[in-house]
Order: structure tokens, then sequence, then C-alpha cells
């Protein structure tokens, strides 16, 4: 049955392909991007990345995994170039304009390489609203889940548009985009971290992915935490147990993306994961993240 969103979906699309090329405007100021889904492992991903390039340059390693002292290597575009022999990756959640692709298709644009890195949406829009529900007042997870369309926020019509625009980006730069999913790189983060830097232009040696997996650990992200940057990247998993989706909001969730999502990069009806859901006359405290 359709939702009646559709509208309200293709009003926050076009005002978004009016507005958002981040790749065009920053793209000869860095050597590759590395755009991520909200809440899919950016900042751990970026730690392990950074303190493997550090190695390999023999330069210094970023001291924080969150906060603006983890942005030596790969961060915000805007940010200067801290080391002129080291290369500069751009870092953002960015939504691109899907004027980016027509463009690309007819041959006036190009871009740099982008690494782009997602996770399976029920889990990492439950992961965004535990972080950010009572910061941002999202409301109760059925609520938030019921939400229209809008161009601003975080929600799962985010999600489904992000996967959407990247998809079709990718078809138009086959070369240039390289997708990586969280799920992979938690189950060969040595495999995947090596794989990211060949696609970037640099070959890493065993010394350097060894740098790399002794911050590969939560133990060592939350060592390492900005304790000025105020952004909890590494919660208790345990804490996470307690907001779970009841069955009627997954499956709400699902007959959104059913209707809704183009490109699952390869998720689908054979997903790694297990998105958890709270069935009637279970307690929170029971389910296993």
């Amino acid at each position: 049955m359709p939702d009646g969103f559709g509208l309200s979906l293709l009003v926050a699309d076009v005002r978004d392909d009016l507005s958002r090329f981040h790749l065009l405007h920053y793209a000869d100021r860095v050597d590759g991007f590395l755009i991520s889904g909200h809440n899919s492992g950016t900042h751990w991903l970026r730690f392990m990345l950074s303190t493997a390039i550090a190695h390999r340059l023999e330069l210094p390693r970023p001291a924080c995994s969150s906060g603006p002292q983890s942005d030596l290597y790969i961060g915000n575009a805007r940010h200067p170039r801290r080391f002129p022999q080291a290369p500069r990756i751009g870092s953002s959640h960015h939504m691109p304009s899907r004027l980016v692709a027509l463009l690309g298709a007819v041959g006036l644009v190009r871009l740099p390489p982008v690494v782009l890195l997602v996770r399976h949406i029920p889990d990492s829009l439950l992961s965004y609203f535990f972080k950010w529900r009572e910061a941002k007042r999202l409301g109760p997870l059925d609520g938030y889940l019921a939400k229209a369309p809008s161009r601003k926020g975080v929600d799962l019509w985010w999600f489904i548009r992000f996967f959407n625009r990247w998809g079709l980006l990718r078809r138009v730069f086959p070369g240039s985009v390289m997708v990586v999913r969280y799920e992979d790189v938690r189950r060969e983060p040595e495999t995947w971290v090596r794989r990211i830097w060949s696609h970037w232009g640099v070959t890493l040696d065993e010394a350097d992915l060894a740098a790399a997996m002794s911050v590969s650990t939560r133990t060592a992200v939350q060592a390492h935490l900005d304790p000025e940057y105020g952004e909890d990247v590494a919660p208790d998993p345990q804490a996470r147990v307690a907001v779970a989706y009841a069955e009627p909001e997954m499956a709400l969730l699902l007959q959104h993306l059913a209707q809704h999502l183009r490109c699952d990069f390869g998720y689908g009806d054979a997903c790694p994961a297990e998105p958890r859901v709270l069935a009637p006359g279970r307690e929170p405290e029971r389910l296993v993240a």
C-alpha cells in the first residue's frame, strides 16, 4: 500500500539537487573523499586509517579518535592540509545532488577517489536514534519513524535518500566510488584498511596495518576520545539494548524501504545484520545487541 509520502520525498530531493555540490566544490583541495552514512562507524574507521597513514609516512599519529585532533589526515575538506607529504582525505556525510551524476554521465565532471561507508539501514537508524534522542529531542521511536520526508534532519528518509543518491553516483562513476560496508569492516578490518588506502593510491605494508589494528578495538577508540568534543562515538553496547524496534515499527520501516529504496548496496534479504526487534511481552533487558 502506498504510504503517501512520494510528493514530500520529491520536494526534499529537488531542494537538495539545487544545493549539494560538496564533491565538486572541494575536489581540487583533497586527494580523495570518505563519505559515510550517519552512525556507520566513521570515527572508528577514520582512526584506523589515519594511524596507518601516519605510520606509513613516519608522521604524528592523531592524538584523539574524535574532535579536531582526529582531523590530521581525514576530516573536513575545508580544513587545510597539515602535512604537505601526506594525502588529504575529505570526510563528511554528504548527500550529493543528482545533477553531479548527470554532469558525470555526459563527461563534464570527474570525481577524486571516493570511499562510501554504509551500514544496514535499520541498525544505523536505531544507533542514531539512541545517540541523539535526548539532545535533539527526537521523541518516541514510533513517532520518529512515522515522520514525513524533510530536507533537514536525519531520519529514515535521510538514509533512503543517501543510499539512492549514492547508488546513482556509483553507477555513473564505478571506478571512482568504492562501497565499503560497516559489517564487512568489522569482520576483516585489516583487509579493508588496506583496500581503502589502495583506492586512494597508497600501498600499505604489514607494519602499517599492524599500527592500524593497534587502535581497532572499541577500547582503543574510547581511550582516545577528545573529552571536549562532547559526542559519544563509542557508546556502551549494553546501554543500547533497551532501545529496540517493536514489531509494528519494524513493519513500517520495512514498508518504507520496500517502496522507496532503489539501491541497497547488497544488503537486501541477504543482509548480514539482524536488527533488534522488541516483540510483545519481551523485556528489553533480555535482548542481545
